[in-house]
């Protein structure tokens, strides 16, 4: 039935042997232009929109290559030129514009000006040209701008299949993790769309315009039918996989979203029947995808395994506890896909991204365990706090897939000051970051307590301390002056201070939140160099959670003196049901905090003392909105020349802890 479909005999590549047979010279001459000519349409409109994406990837190669070997975060700190040109990057790529009445958060000003040169590529190439019609029907069936069309949307596919993925041959090229090419996968889906609407009603324009159009339709029944249903498949696939619509359920919209691409390439092939190189571009896109399809697969199946067990538990403010043991190592912010196999059918069938809320076990002989704190919502997640609600401890078989994208360790490592932001049921998220601190505090510690270092000269040895280090920071002390001898010659290094910024308006989260700092503290008690002023947990409370304060605080505590946003080193959160031993340094306010104001204090702070800041958040789409302006308007002001040394910014695109 396949080959009845397709135009016999069967060959990879159409033919491009054309006569001028009744075209006047003049007409031939006209037909055979550059623009014009049908028989090379492949080669003047699908190979140069390759080009495209693969001059905007090399972009991107290019930049990743400049950061991690010439640009390196530490060695640009100094020459201004350099500090500009970074100051530029950051701004692009963290300045961005939220529209209240639609709740939208729009794309970076970088993204969104590379975005405005791939309209002005595909309208130039698609539009400029003339004609958009022949003048006769004897040029033939297909009017050039219907042919134009079409090879341009041919050429999309590949990219738009190269951008699916979890794990893809861009990021790999270019370091951009698959949830940060979620913007690119739609555009450039938008893009194939438009065209191929564009490749379709030129047709029908153009044979109603000649009266043939009934006629056509029946000689070419196969073309025409294939190409209504990859068309009515393909805008499915475009339209129904926007955020409003997975809400409604994710496991239908992936299930349908994979039915759907299946029968989209199968009748688009169809379609094509080998015309000229059409059919390169499935093989290309074949090959580009389903490498990377199948690789999560068998690193589950061969590394992880079939067998996995997953603990289930409800914790005290009502998230879902998922505790995996895991052989492999990750970083703060990484991610995993869970695809839990004994809940139904339709659940098996999906992975479900969450946030990793630990780090791996750095003790001899005790196990790795991922943590994954789950706010429940409708769907799956809803199944999955029942059972752990009716079945308090219980394992369920679990499929792993991951880890993904996560915090650049090394901006993590050299950044002289962190600065983390979280909302709601980011306070999970928090943790590994807190945990990660606390280790190198007291790595740092241990090996900074005893290092001696050379003197090149004067030849002494110089004894260095921690504390020295951190009282000469406070003091306003340089950066260059005031760092560890590590931190000197080029070692690994680890941040001075930590402070993190929590909104919640759950009162239960926000006990639960701060027993886990507690607990993570108290492991660390022992170490020198933690004080209030390395580690401040700064909790914001609104809603529920204000109002609960504001009466606990009435009535059983005084209140705070001190500004908003800074921290005396006897400001502790007493955690109520606890005694004072499992204190957390820093502070609780009501109300929202102001983050504009916060990063600018940071970024002030520590450009006095010429030093880093590195700033980290997670949370709803206001919050990211709010602190990735305020971080750009800092690196513009490093651009203006007003101040020195940049903030970088990572945010985390979805709330999965």
């Amino acid at each position: 039935m396949a080959a009845a479909w397709l135009t016999a005999p069967l060959q990879l590549h159409g033919s491009r042997m054309f006569e001028c047979g009744d075209f006047t010279a003049e007409q031939c001459d006209y037909y055979k232009q550059h623009w014009h000519f049908w028989y090379i349409a492949d080669y003047v409109f699908a190979l140069p929109t390759i080009a495209f994406f693969m001059c905007i990837i090399g972009v991107f190669i290019i930049g990743q290559v400049l950061s991690r070997h010439v640009l390196g975060y530490r060695k640009v700190r100094g020459p201004p030129i350099w500090q500009k040109l970074i100051a530029l990057v950051r701004y692009l790529s963290y300045r961005g514009f939220y529209v209240s009445a639609l709740r939208w958060n729009s794309a970076p000003v970088g993204v969104l000006l590379l975005g405005l040169v791939g309209v002005i590529f595909f309208f130039c190439m698609d539009l400029a040209p003339q004609p958009y019609y022949w003048a006769d029907i004897m040029f033939g069936g297909s009017p050039p701008l219907a042919t134009r069309s079409g090879w341009m949307a041919l050429a999309c596919m590949p990219f738009v299949f190269a951008t699916a993925t979890k794990t893809n041959w861009i990021t790999l090229v270019t370091g951009v993790s698959h949830e940060r090419l979620q913007v690119f996968h739609r555009w450039i889906s938008y893009a194939f769309f438009i065209l191929a609407l564009l490749h379709t009603f030129p047709f029908i324009v153009y044979h109603v315009r000649w009266h043939d159009m009934e006629m056509q339709f029946e000689m070419g029944l196969i073309f025409y039918w294939t190409g209504i249903v990859a068309l009515i498949f393909q805008a499915w696939l475009t339209f129904m996989s926007h955020s409003t619509i997975r809400k409604f359920g994710y496991e239908f919209f992936k299930a349908m979203h994979l039915f759907a691409a299946v029968v989209f390439i199968v009748t688009f092939f169809w379609h094509c029947d080998y015309t000229l190189t059409s059919w390169d571009y499935f093989i290309a896109t074949a090959a580009i995808y389903v490498p990377c399809y199948v690789y999560p697969w068998l690193r589950t199946c061969f590394e992880y395994g079939l067998k996995q067990k997953a603990s289930i538990v409800v914790e005290e403010n009502g998230f879902t506890r998922i505790t995996i043991p895991a052989n492999f190592d990750w970083s703060p912010g990484q991610h995993c896909f869970l695809r839990f196999t004994s809940f139904g059918l339709m659940n098996a069938m999906s992975a479900h991204p969450f946030t990793i809320c630990s780090l791996p076990s750095t003790r001899a002989g005790e196990p790795s365990e991922l943590v994954f704190y789950i706010r429940h919502q409708k769907g799956f997640t809803a199944k999955l706090y029942q059972h752990a609600l009716e079945h308090p401890g219980a394992e369920v078989p679990v499929q792993v897939d991951g880890p993904y994208g996560g915090i650049n360790e090394q901006r993590f490592n050299d950044g002289d000051h962190i600065l983390v932001i979280a909302g709601g049921s980011g306070a999970g998220w928090i943790l590994p970051f807190i945990e990660r601190f606390l280790r190198s505090s007291v790595s740092l510690s241990d090996t900074t307590t005893d290092t001696t270092t050379a003197d090149e000269e004067h030849g002494h040895a110089i004894r260095s301390s921690v504390s020295e280090k951190v009282v000469e920071k406070e003091n306003g002390t340089r950066a260059s002056h005031s760092q560890s001898p590590a931190r000197r010659h080029g070692h690994s290094s680890s941040p001075v201070s930590l402070r993190v910024v929590l909104a919640t308006r759950d009162t239960s989260s926000r006990i639960w939140f701060e027993r886990t700092v507690a607990s993570l503290l108290s492991t660390t008690s022992s170490s020198p160099n933690l004080s209030p002023s390395n580690l401040r947990v700064q909790v914001y409370l609104t809603g529920e959670a204000a109002a609960a304060q504001h009466v606990e605080t009435t009535h059983t505590r005084p209140k705070h003196s001190t500004p908003e946003g800074s921290t005396s080193s006897a400001d502790r959160i007493s955690i109520p049901g606890e005694t004072n031993n499992s204190a957390v340094p820093g502070k609780e306010f009501e109300g929202r905090p102001h983050l504009a104001t916060i990063v600018h204090d940071e970024a002030a702070k520590v450009a006095s003392a010429g030093q880093s800041l590195s700033v980290f958040v997670c949370g709803p789409t206001t919050m990211q909105n709010d602190v990735r302006n305020a971080v750009a308007k800092e690196n513009l002001d490093v651009l203006s020349g007003k101040k020195r040394g940049g903030v970088y910014l990572h945010s985390e695109h979805f709330s999965w802890a």
